[in-house]
């Protein structure tokens, strides 16, 4: 079950918030509240206010061709999943 919660805030905020949100990934200042509310209720601490990295054209284009060979292999059901972390550390060694 969903409910709302109204909460009064100033608009100039609120727009930081929403482009905040933005910057971040999320879709909407909603969003980016829920998640917010999630973690809290969860006792899950996050730190979104690391700076983002910016990666020189070289390594960003390395990182686009291992995605899009990571994808490949997903689309082909080739890439190796884990279902426990001990698996992945296993696999590691």
């Amino acid at each position: 079950m969903t409910t709302k919660l109204q909460v009064p805030i100033d608009s100039d905020v609120r727009d930081g918030l929403e482009l905040r949100a933005k910057e971040l990934g999320f879709d909407s200042a909603q969003a980016y509240i829920r998640f917010w509310a999630k973690s809290e209720v969860d006792g899950r601490r996050i730190d979104l206010g690391s700076p983002s990295v910016t990666l020189s054209s070289g390594a960003d284009s390395r990182y686009e061709v291992a995605i899009s060979e990571m994808a490949d292999l997903r689309k082909a059901g080739k890439l190796k999943t884990y279902t426990t972390v001990e698996e992945f550390m296993k696999d590691l060694k």
